[in-house]
């Protein structure tokens, strides 16, 4: 009978180890679930969104180089930056690196929040005033917008800084938005 006792006693001090053990592994468990959910969920953050939420930044603009300047508008695919001699819209595809960006992020809370890169370019349109075009892969252009279609842009080439006239117009070219890496006017 003493020798059932001393299992018993055995097993009552075996029993805090293992709940012990447990209790670490659920720990364990509870924190890599956090680490997890974490992961997750900076995972659903948009770059654009992080761009909303930054008061200042610099954008690598491809085929151009480096454009810093506060913040103005985000939409669905392009951002507005008033730098100190120029504003620029600078699509999604066009951004090489960012400096500058926080980990916050603010959500589109507008219905300009939605216009894309075509939409600005629309509106810069209508203003009338000279552009200047990064490409992507090719040289710099420099003229005033005529029409935005729906994937393009017709731009009347003339020099930069001088107002759209018939005699000053080198020639009209179609570019598609896709080969915009940045948009500039002064």
């Amino acid at each position: 009978m003493d020798e059932l006792n001393d299992d018993d006693a055995r097993f009552d001090d075996l029993l805090p180890g293992i709940a012990a053990e447990m209790a670490a592994r659920d720990a364990a468990g509870d924190d890599v679930l956090a680490a997890e959910l974490a992961l997750a969920e900076v995972a659903q953050v948009d770059l654009l969104d992080r761009l909303r939420a930054a008061g200042s930044v610099v954008v690598e603009v491809v085929g151009h180089g480096a454009v810093g300047g506060r913040v103005v508008e985000v939409g669905r695919d392009v951002v507005v930056l008033r730098a100190d001699d120029a504003e620029w819209a600078i699509p999604l595809w066009g951004m090489g690196t960012l400096v500058g960006l926080t980990a916050l992020a603010t959500p589109p809370s507008s219905p300009r929040d939605r216009l894309g890169f075509a939409a600005v370019v629309r509106e810069w349109a209508a203003d009338g005033v000279p552009v200047r075009l990064a490409r992507v892969g090719a040289a710099p252009l420099t003229g005033s917008i005529d029409r935005v279609g729906r994937d393009h842009l017709d731009l009347a080439e003339h020099d930069p800084g001088e107002p759209r006239r018939a005699d000053a117009v080198r020639r009209l070219a179609a570019v598609p938005l896709a080969a915009v890496s940045g948009l500039s006017r002064r």
